[in-house]
C-alpha cells in the first residue's frame, strides 16, 4: 500500500488509543509521569488508564495527540 492511499482516511478512536498505548510501552518501566501536578503514574498504569478510557487516560491521549501534531508541523519551542 502506498502512502497516497491513506490520504483522507479517518483514524478511529481505537487506532488512536492503540497508537498512544504503543508509545507508552517504549517508556522505561521505572519512569513515573505526573499528570497536572497530581499523582505520578508508571507507564503500565497509564496504559491501563488509556485502555479503560478513564479521565486520566483521555488526558494522556490528548497530550500525545498534541505532541504528534506539533511534530507534524515542527511547532516546537526553541
Amino acid at each position: 500500500m502506498s502512502r497516497g492511499n491513506n490520504v483522507g482516511k479517518k483514524i478511529t478512536d481505537q487506532e488512536i488509543r492503540q497508537l498512544v498505548i504503543e508509545r507508552l510501552r517504549v517508556l522505561p518501566s521505572g519512569k513515573q509521569i505526573a499528570i497536572g501536578g497530581g499523582e505520578a503514574y508508571s507507564p503500565d498504569e497509564l496504559i491501563r488508564q488509556v485502555e479503560e478510557g478513564s479521565d486520566i487516560g483521555q488526558k494522556i491521549i490528548e497530550v500525545e495527540l498534541e505532541f504528534l501534531r506539533a511534530m507534524k508541523h515542527e511547532d516546537f519551542y526553541e
